[in-house]
């Protein structure tokens, strides 16, 4: 289950609501939810229903926003403040250490041709 569909799922039991009345409530198709929530469909991409959502279900707008892969908009400084941005980079492991030099891969014994029966096994 995606983070998006696990934190919608757990709205619904906390707030004992149904995936019909969320989808009334929201003004969204139930069958589209339905196949966001089973992991067919993305979850909508336009914030304004994610904001309705989390409002209906009783969540975090900006952690559902964020759970559906989407930045919210209140988050706009992380496009215009580098630093602010390598800071959340740093903060979700993002950025490792500077490495040290990488050994130099082992060569590979060439490859002999195969026939086309071993590539069809």
């Amino acid at each position: 289950m995606t983070p998006f569909a696990q934190r919608v799922s757990q709205g619904l039991r906390r707030k004992a609501m149904t995936l019909r009345e969320l989808c009334r409530e929201v003004e969204l198709d139930p069958s589209f939810v339905s196949k966001v929530l089973s992991g067919k469909r993305s979850p909508p991409m336009e914030e304004s229903v994610l904001r309705r959502i989390a409002a209906a279900l009783g969540l975090d707008e900006a952690e559902l926003i964020v759970s559906a892969g989407r930045i919210p908009s209140e988050w706009s400084r992380l496009w215009t403040e580098r630093e602010l941005f390598l800071r959340v980079q740093r903060l979700v492991g993002g950025l490792a250490a500077p490495a040290a030099a990488a050994p130099e891969p082992r060569a590979r014994p060439a490859a002999r041709p195969r026939e086309l029966s071993e590539e069809l096994l």
